[in-house]
């Protein structure tokens, strides 16, 4: 069996998010990332959307983990739209610390206006929003472990190109004490797809069917043809045959 998937896969907890995305493309969040580079840790934000590169027989734990509701799109619909795997660093690497001596050669401050960094900047900032531990501890939604395996993950990327409108890469605390006007510039901004770039639909049991059908029957004369909604009404997946069946 292949170790990775020809499908890109993004879940969430929400059942109406997952509607939203249906209907509304996907949206652009600052996402919170810590990363420990020469082991020295830094917290920031990065605008971005996430999906798993993990074959569906084997993202049980990772819908534990993210939530029972998800989309599966296409990789070649990922690739084309600039999406990229994340750069999985050591804390302790050689390489950790050849970067962490990049950024400080290069004094990136990221509450400077983007358009005054130099070519080179944007390079460093580039990176650091594909980057993330190999190992580290994770604490998330209550779950707490020290030496989480990031790479497991296999996760892939979509961040806003930098002739974007809004800022690449937020310091924790900036963008705690300025939440509001940082996350203005991401509120129209989507990542796009169409209807034949999703491979399937997950939601959480089959109860929920009808309901996820009459969604995209509602929504076909904004995105969804008739034949649209037939051929997704045959993709439709459920966290219980995923984790009984799959």
């Amino acid at each position: 069996m292949a170790l990775s998937s020809n499908t890109l896969i993004h879940l969430t907890s929400s059942k109406e998010t997952l509607k939203k995305i249906l209907e509304e493309n996907f949206r652009i969040f600052y996402c919170n990332e810590t990363v420990i580079l020469g082991g020295k840790k830094s917290t920031y934000r990065v605008p971005m959307v996430s999906f798993c590169d993990i074959p569906l027989s084997e993202i049980k734990d990772h819908i534990e983990k993210y939530g029972n509701y998800g989309i599966g799109m296409t990789k070649e619909w990922g690739i084309r739209k600039g999406l990229n795997p994340v750069l999985y660093v050591a804390q302790t690497s050689l390489l950790s610390a050849s970067y962490r001596h990049a950024v400080k050669a290069y004094a990136i401050d990221t509450e400077e206006d983007v358009d005054d960094w130099s070519a080179e900047q944007r390079s460093v900032v580039d990176i650091i929003r594909y980057m993330k531990n190999y190992e580290a501890p994770l604490v998330r939604k209550g779950i707490e472990k020290d030496n989480y395996r990031f790479s497991d993950e296999r996760e892939w990327r979509f961040v806003p190109a930098h002739s974007e409108k809004c800022d690449m890469v937020v310091s924790g605390s900036y963008y705690e004490e300025n939440k509001n006007d940082v996350d203005v510039a991401l509120e129209n901004m989507r990542l796009d797809f169409d209807p034949n770039d999703i491979k399937y639909i997950i939601i959480n049991d089959d109860t929920e069917i009808g309901e996820f059908i009459d969604h995209l029957r509602r929504v076909k004369g904004k995105n969804y043809t008739l034949h649209d909604v037939e051929r997704l009404a045959t993709r439709i997946f459920t966290t219980e045959q995923i984790k009984t069946d799959v």
